[in-house]
């Protein structure tokens, strides 16, 4: 079995250095040639689809996070720079299912390196899109979008690789937090461009810089998996399931068609994904209305980030320790709706700050908090499909229904009253230094892809009442379905406790074999 592992992972040969780091064995059987072993690489492996993951969410939000600015050195609209976000929605869908078969059928180091390798030369394309000496400001917004979408491309080669590296690089009590740090990478990479942002540019001439700036953490990320990454898999394998040999990508695909759990639990992910990431973007669009300003809609989009990445490492301590997914997973559910029902009920309402904060809050910990947990679940679902597969369908189920869900924000939203009008404090499309809120920066395709949606005479402040309600009722929905309905069995966890049961009774049989031996001699 070791051999055939070695064959996996896009047939590279786990032969390096690395062996000489392992640091502790999980299993190891004396007089088998079947061992477990996890090694110190793996942390370097992780920090760098971390370092990649932050990346290119930097990309993601960058010109979302200085609209105002971006739209003025490129000397076009705001509906034009809103595509530079649009661009990765748009991506995701397609080049998606190429990254899951990536993944799963020539490796995970060969994922990594193209996803890498895509993001840094968009992102030294945006750069030269503002070099005015070298590109004509006539052509310099056709280049910049050249850059964004090559960066958006590389989007699922990271997105969706979390799942498949903590199987094959984590044993299996450390599998879930591993996908958890691999996973909030993302959203921690939008507080930093964010942040980034409101620090380096001032005005519009500072675009160069922070697209110079971006460039670094994309460099970076590319020599790591280049130079520092040997191989999709380590010599051994840390657990028993990342030694057994998955399905391929076409038969994966088969049998998730086949796994009616496994297409429950992607189509109810999928609404609380879209939903988390919808509200997060248009938080201030509905709290603007209702006379909150753009510093309390800053700091409700913040807490939601803050405390979701926070949920989601307690949450992946926690599966780790106690096996619970799918109990954890319902529990997620019914918090992060009753949390956005709070909100529902209060965001309408003047001057009620302490119960907004609060149901926002608990729905970024809850929410976010179970994205790790969903992820792993889906794995055992359809185990032996390969963990880059199911991780892939279940991320584009978020990302299809979160454009069902601006459709309905487009469709719903009225203008406010006259009497209305009075309370509120939206600024338009932009704040008086020429950035966006936090709010709309977070999951900023969502939120821009919205604005596009909408037409220069409906900037105006949107009463979204309605659009809440029937945000939570599909929530509410999505919550029952899962809880009543979604059943499965862990099969990674069952393969792994036959293997493991497997070794105890041949090494048992072995040294029965040897003592009748001696015996008789």
């Amino acid at each position: 079995m070791a051999t055939n592992y070695q064959r996996l992972g896009g047939g590279e040969p786990a032969n390096r250095s690395v062996l000489n780091t392992s640091v502790n064995t999980s299993t190891e059987e004396s007089g088998s040639r079947i061992h477990y072993r996890v090694y110190k690489r793996r942390w370097y492996v992780l920090a760098v689809l971390c370092v990649l993951n932050i990346s290119n969410a930097m990309a993601w939000i960058t010109f979302a996070a200085v609209a105002d600015s971006s739209a003025a050195y490129y000397h076009t609209t705001l509906e034009n720079i809103n595509w530079l976000s649009v661009v990765f929605m748009i991506a995701s869908i397609p080049f998606g299912f190429l990254a899951a078969w990536m993944l799963d059928t020539v490796g995970l180091r060969a994922g990594l390196l193209l996803g890498a390798w895509l993001n840094i030369i968009g992102l030294v394309i945006r750069y030269i899109s503002s070099v005015h000496k070298i590109i004509p400001s006539d052509y310099s917004f056709s280049v910049v979008i050249v850059g964004q979408s090559i960066c958006a491309i590389a989007q699922p080669f990271l997105l969706f690789a979390p799942t498949k590296l903590a199987a094959q690089w984590f044993p299996d009590n450390h599998r879930a937090i591993a996908n958890t740090i691999g996973s909030t990478s993302n959203p921690f990479g939008l507080l930093v461009a964010f942040a980034l942002c409101s620090v380096i540019v001032k005005n519009d001439g500072d675009i160069p810089n922070l697209l110079l700036y971006f460039t670094i953490p994309g460099a970076v990320g590319a020599l790591m998996v280049t130079l520092g990454m040997w191989s999709s898999i380590p010599p051994t394998p840390p657990s028993a399931s990342a030694a057994d040999r998955h399905e391929s990508f076409f038969q994966g695909l088969k049998k998730i068609i086949r796994s009616g759990p496994f297409i429950l639990l992607v189509i109810c992910f999928g609404a609380g994904f879209a939903l988390f990431s919808t509200v997060t973007s248009i938080v201030e669009e509905i709290l603007c209305a209702r006379g909150y300003n753009d510093s309390f809609s800053d700091l409700c989009g913040a807490l939601m980030i803050g405390c979701g990445m926070v949920g989601a490492l307690i949450a992946g301590l926690l599966v780790d320790k106690y096996r619970n997914f799918e109990e954890m997973a319902k529990i997620g559910f019914a918090m992060t709706s009753l949390s956005f029902i709070v909100f529902a009920v209060f965001s309408h309402m003047r001057d009620k700050e302490p119960y907004i904060i609060t149901s926002l809050s608990l729905l970024g910990l809850f929410g976010f908090g179970i994205y790790p947990v969903c992820l792993e679940l889906g794995v055992e679902c359809v185990y032996p499909v390969s963990e880059g597969t199911s991780a892939g369908f279940m991320a584009m189920s978020g990302q299809v229904q979160g454009m069902l869900l601006i459709f309905v924000y487009n469709g719903l939203s009225t203008k406010l009253s006259p009497a209305e009008m009075q309370y509120q404090q939206c600024n338009g499309t932009s704040s008086t230094n020429g950035t966006n809120s936090f709010s709309h920066s977070m999951y900023s395709n969502h939120s821009m892809y919205s604005k596009f949606m909408q037409t220069s005479s409906s900037t105006q402040p949107m009463d979204t009442t309605v659009t809440v309600l029937v945000y939570a009722g599909y929530l509410v929905l999505a919550t029952v379905i899962f809880i009543l309905f979604f059943r499965t069995e862990y099969k990674r966890m069952r393969a792994e406790h036959f293997s493991a049961a497997d070794h105890v009774l041949n090494y048992s049989s072995r040294n029965i074999i040897q003592q009748n031996r001696s015996i008789y001699s």
